[in-house]
């Protein structure tokens, strides 16, 4: 399995396993519904393949959580109000 390394700026995440991936030189890639993916590896790119989209709602999901993680967090710091109501 070659995955790309650390010394090439990581612009993407390989929507299966999550890794930070390069756009640089040899990306290994995929195009679904008119969008590009970008593969840490071509295992990963094939496992893709199989069903996009069950990938597309993971990566719906976990950014989802992100966000309302974030939003618990900042409220949190801020009782609830922001800087300038303060």
């Amino acid at each position: 399995m070659n995955h790309l390394h650390a010394n090439k700026k990581s612009n993407h995440k390989d929507p299966v396993c999550g890794m930070d991936v390069s756009s640089e030189n040899n990306a290994i890639t995929a195009t679904w519904n008119n969008e590009i993916y970008y593969f840490c590896a071509e295992h990963c790119r094939k496992e893709f393949e199989k069903s996009p989209e069950a990938y597309k709602k993971k990566n719906s999901f976990f950014l989802t959580r992100w966000w309302n993680n974030y939003l618990k967090r900042l409220n949190k710091v801020t009782n609830g109000k922001p800087k300038c109501c303060g």
